[in-house]
């Protein structure tokens, strides 16, 4: 990686780091868009398809530059004596635009399709952590009208990306639309209490994916790490969810909201199962009896310990 590439990195990292630990609306206004810098160089590193890769960028410069210039005004004005309930909205239209949450969620699946892998991982992970911490924060001052309407396009989101999911026959644009789903069930967190828990674990497992992608000969693998985004006992990602749903049934969320988010996991198990079995079945015997010591051994690392924390947390 060249130094410019490792100042632009820098400053995807910096970008976070300085909007969730500011006081201050214009510093993490400025924080939101030092990452979004960093990122658009970015976005052609390593890609054999320069010109899907131009067309993915545009569409991502034009909706993150909408969502930053929505964000900056709003935020003045929820932050000072001139807010209303007309701005709060406007505060959270602008988070779901850079976030891609229902109903602002069309660009996902076309921008994931078109970037390479390490572009595609910084997107679906890095650049949400202060759009959702903000939202984090906004939702503890909000009254329980609008925190209901926040569920239910959170509900929504997780199955709209369901339903998206099923629909896609490219691996990035499924990822894609997986991130919408998890989304979703990230907004539920925000409500809960859960929510960088289930950020972390989602980060990890969709990692994992990204790393066997790079490895040759590790189509059982990948078929692994894929499945493991489902959430499925005894995969990683089920803590996660786990962690969720015992959250919200504590709190005293209706279980027919609750039902919204497992219709959506439910509905996604299909393309995960899909694209699972593609790895999986993408091996001959040769190569299958060569993998099958790396195979158990990845699986009893990702998911392993997952069983030893949910009987313990």
């Amino acid at each position: 990686m060249s130094s410019a590439n490792l100042l632009f990195s820098g400053l995807l990292i910096a970008g976070p780091v300085v909007s969730v630990s500011s006081s201050n609306w214009i510093i993490c206004w400025a924080g939101v868009e030092l990452s979004f810098l960093g990122l658009i160089p970015l976005l052609f590193l390593n890609n054999k398809y320069v010109s899907l890769t131009k067309e993915s960028a545009m569409k991502y410069f034009c909706v993150q530059a909408l969502g930053s210039a929505i964000l900056f005004y709003s935020g003045l004005m929820m932050f000072s004596d001139l807010s209303s309930s007309f701005n709060t909205l406007l505060f959270i239209s602008s988070i779901f635009i850079k976030l891609g949450i229902f109903p602002m969620h069309f660009w996902v699946p076309s921008v994931a399709a078109g970037l390479d892998l390490l572009p595609l991982f910084a997107v679906l992970t890095t650049q949400k952590i202060a759009p959702f911490a903000f939202l984090n924060l906004v939702m503890l001052n909000l009254n329980e009208s609008f925190n209901m309407m926040i569920s239910v396009l959170g509900g929504l989101t997780s199955l709209v990306g369901a339903v998206m999911g099923n629909n896609q026959t490219d691996l990035r644009a499924m990822l894609g639309c997986s991130s919408v789903a998890h989304s979703g069930w990230l907004i539920l967190g925000c409500l809960t209490g859960y929510f960088w828990g289930y950020f972390f674990i989602y980060c990890i497992s969709l990692f994992i994916v990204f790393v066997f992608l790079n490895l040759p000969l590790s189509n059982s693998e990948t078929g692994l790490g894929i499945l493991s985004l489902s959430g499925l006992p005894p995969f990683f990602m089920f803590l996660g969810k786990w962690g969720i749903l015992k959250s919200t049934l504590e709190v005293g969320f209706p279980l027919w909201l609750i039902s919204l988010f497992m219709l959506g996991a439910v509905i996604s198990l299909g393309f995960y199962l899909k694209f699972s079995y593609s790895f999986l079945l993408n091996n001959n015997g040769l190569t299958w009896k060569k993998s099958q010591n790396s195979v158990m051994l990845s699986f009893l690392l990702m998911n392993f310990f997952v069983l030893t924390l949910f009987f313990t947390v």
